[in-house]
């Protein structure tokens, strides 16, 4: 097999190993859009390049040998796409602006230039090639001292103490990355300065089994660990939650003890879960408890992952050896502890039992007289006499629990 074959092959390979990524990121997207929206772009095109270069040199397509012509200059975006995932991560951005498409004139207005250069007769002219190549090199500059400057400032020089492993990871990934698109940003210019020099049409290609084996690289990194797919900000904004919000979490609902492990899948994760456990829960009961997360009745534990920027197997795991319930019966609990203490401060005075089964997140009221009466031992409306029997003037206000 000749260098050439095993070349093709590995643009190829590392081409579909970036659409699997792909696939990946796109079942994590609801977790943080913005942050995967940048990286996929970044992704995707870079994926592309590889399976055109790779089908061309294995003559399994003649139809183009590389992004043509002028259409080179989409390559360019990758430089904004970097900083703006990066600036995503570090300032806790999550929505779309659209001031973020100010980073696209210049590669569009570049495009347009270069439209007329193709078909101008100064293509290919030295002073020309070398104005293309210094407005490449400076822009490209310009995004990479960008990206430093926002990761030095606000990811690398940061110290956390909450969910210390996750931000470690994540400042290691960001440190990698930016590390690798440096690496990869010097070799590009390498290649066109050597293609300047021997005269020939300007690609950026040479070389570019190194840039494979980088891509790969990156490639590996997300998914051995696809947890930076869910960011950084996610987990500093429920951290910023729990230094206001308290939470007492009580051990009748959970076991901090290690229970015996089997499952070869969950032995891999409980190095990553034992120092977690803790302010995983205090997460989950925060959500339960001041922000009445589980009184939407459509809720999921995947809707949970991403609300606490997790992936689901963590919160599996955690319901599977640290909790004496199972997530449904969880979630029925916080529903009927939430209904108690409405009962308790008078929720039934002016609204029926069946307005409180929908306030907490039932969909219906036999769902949750059943629920309540296992629970509590006693119907919804035994349990709020009984807490109104000692004020004598609550007799009236009786009328409104037994409508």
């Amino acid at each position: 097999m000749s260098l050439t074959v095993v070349e093709n092959s590995l643009y190829i390979f590392t081409g579909l190993i970036g659409l699997i990524v792909l696939i990946i990121m796109g079942f994590s997207f609801k977790s943080n859009k913005l942050v995967n929206l940048f990286l996929c772009g970044f992704i995707f095109i870079a994926s592309c390049r590889f399976l055109v270069l790779g089908s061309y040199g294995l003559q399994l397509q003649k139809g183009m040998v590389d992004f043509p012509g002028s259409f080179r200059v989409v390559l360019l975006v990758n430089a904004p796409f970097l900083y703006l995932y990066f600036k995503a991560i570090a300032e806790d951005q999550t929505r779309f602006s659209w001031g973020f498409l100010r980073h696209m004139v210049l590669p569009f207005v570049f495009f347009l230039y270069i439209s007329w250069y193709y078909y101008s007769a100064y293509y290919g002219r030295t002073e020309f090639r070398v104005l293309n190549f210094s407005f490449t090199a400076i822009f490209l500059s310009f995004y990479l001292i960008k990206s430093f400057q926002v990761l030095n400032k606000k990811v690398w020089k940061n110290a956390y103490s909450v969910h210390a492993e996750h931000f470690r990871l994540m400042r290691n990934w960001t440190l990698f990355l930016f590390s690798i698109c440096t690496l990869l940003f010097f070799r590009s210019l390498t290649s066109v300065v050597t293609e300047m020099i021997y005269g020939s049409a300007i690609s950026g290609t040479n070389f570019y089994i190194l840039h494979a084996v980088i891509w790969l690289a990156i490639f590996a990194k997300i998914l051995i660990s696809p947890e930076i797919l869910f960011g950084l900000p996610h987990l500093t904004k429920k951290i910023h939650s729990f230094t206001k919000n308290e939470v007492k979490i009580d051990d009748k609902n959970w076991i901090f003890d290690q229970s015996e492990i089997t499952n070869q899948q969950d032995l891999k994760l409980k190095d990553k879960m034992d120092e977690r456990i803790t302010n995983l829960i205090e997460e989950i009961e925060n959500l339960a408890l001041n922000l009445r997360y589980f009184r939407n009745q459509k809720i999921t534990i995947a809707d949970v992952a991403n609300e606490l920027g997790v992936p689901v197997s963590h919160l599996v795991y955690l319901f599977k050896y640290h909790s004496k319930m199972t997530f449904t019966e969880y979630k029925t609990f916080n529903k009927i502890e939430d209904a108690k203490e409405l009962i308790e401060n008078g929720f039934l005075t002016i609204n029926t039992l069946e307005s409180l089964a929908a306030e907490v997140g039932f969909s219906s009221y036999n769902p949750f007289f059943t629920a309540f009466k296992k629970l509590t031992g006693l119907s919804p409306n035994e349990y709020a006499i009984s807490k109104y029997q000692k004020d004598e003037t609550t007799i009236v206000k009786r009328l409104n629990i037994v409508q």
